[in-house]
């Protein structure tokens, strides 16, 4: 017998906050950036989107790749907004065989959407970018040039 709907999750921990690395601090703050949803939330929103379906838990349940060939549709239940960690699980579930559909995500903020081609590049590069903090990064200049300018400018107009 088929499962009609398979949803897989993964956890995202919360990184060690005890650690004091650079690359540890780096972790923990990416992780409290994406603000992922716990299992039980998630548990909820799929059996709401998808009431007929069954929740697997990929950390806990080693066999879900074979199980994949079972399922005759899979959404993969992202805790966050764009599934950090679900690199593998993807490329996983795409290389599944048979004419399987494309799977759908469910991610923590309630969005439904289909992972097609140009959505796995547009989050792999959302990923890199959350990752890395490039954007922070950019801005960092910005702000050290313009704060001594604004400070001096209040300065002269009497303000503290």
């Amino acid at each position: 017998m088929t499962t009609p709907v398979m949803g897989l999750f993964r956890r995202w921990e919360a990184p060690d906050a005890s650690a004091r690395g650079l690359s540890s601090r780096l972790a923990r703050a990416v992780w409290y950036k994406a603000n992922p949803r716990d299992e039980a939330y998630m548990r909820r929103l799929f059996a709401e989107r998808y009431p007929d379906g069954v929740f697997v838990c990929a950390d806990r349940e080693a066999d879900w790749p074979a199980r994949l060939v079972e399922g005759a549709s899979v959404v993969l239940l992202y805790p966050d907004a764009i599934g950090q960690g679900f690199g593998r699980i993807e490329a996983v579930v795409g290389a599944r065989p048979g004419p399987a559909r494309a799977p759908r995500v469910l991610n923590g903020r309630g969005r439904d959407f289909a992972l097609d081609r140009a959505t796995r590049r547009a989050l792999a590069l959302r990923r890199f970018l959350e990752r890395t903090m490039l954007i922070e990064l950019a801005f960092v200049p910005f702000f050290v040039v313009l704060t001594p300018l604004l400070l001096t400018v209040d300065g002269l107009r009497g303000r503290r």
